[in-house]
């Protein structure tokens, strides 16, 4: 049982890589706090093979539901209803469908989703995305923070 943060995203797919971005400049941070951080980009196998029963996880991806570029969305992943109804993001149904496939036992934990606004081919992010990095990163962060303390019942 352990509590890790997956990051999601294509990195040659301008914003879709903003999961893998900010988990790769959150992981020192993250590391300290007892999380392994998996930059899992676009390898669903790579990324469940790190998950076992009772594990605490984070996964961090861009979402796009037509909101404001950079806003944060947190989803219990616990709360299947919400995975099959609409989908968020190009990853979240193979992610979310072999997560339950699997049958893992207690795994509990969020999506992190940061809203984006460019998903093309380029290694950049839009200039909507980098203008609010270290926001977007500092918001992550904290909601993580908060989450992981509410989960050890602090």
């Amino acid at each position: 049982m352990g509590k890790k943060i997956l990051a999601i995203g294509n990195r040659i797919m301008k914003d879709d890589a903003i999961g893998v971005l900010i988990g790769q400049e959150l992981r020192s941070d993250l590391e300290r706090l007892g999380f392994e951080v998996i930059l899992g980009e676009t390898d669903t196998d790579y990324s469940l093979s790190f998950i076992e029963n009772g594990d605490f996880i984070f996964i961090l991806d861009c979402t796009l539901y037509g909101i404001e570029p950079g806003k944060i969305s947190i989803l219990d992943i616990n709360n299947k209803e919400i995975f099959f109804e609409k989908g968020y993001s190009q990853h979240q149904l193979s992610l979310i469908k072999l997560l339950n496939s699997y049958n893992f036992q207690n795994v509990t934990g969020y999506i992190i989703g940061i809203e984006g606004v460019d998903v093309d081919y380029g290694e950049e992010l839009s200039k909507e995305l980098l203008e609010k990095f270290n926001h977007i990163k500092s918001q992550v962060y904290q909601n993580i923070v908060l989450k992981d303390s509410i989960h050890k019942g602090e």
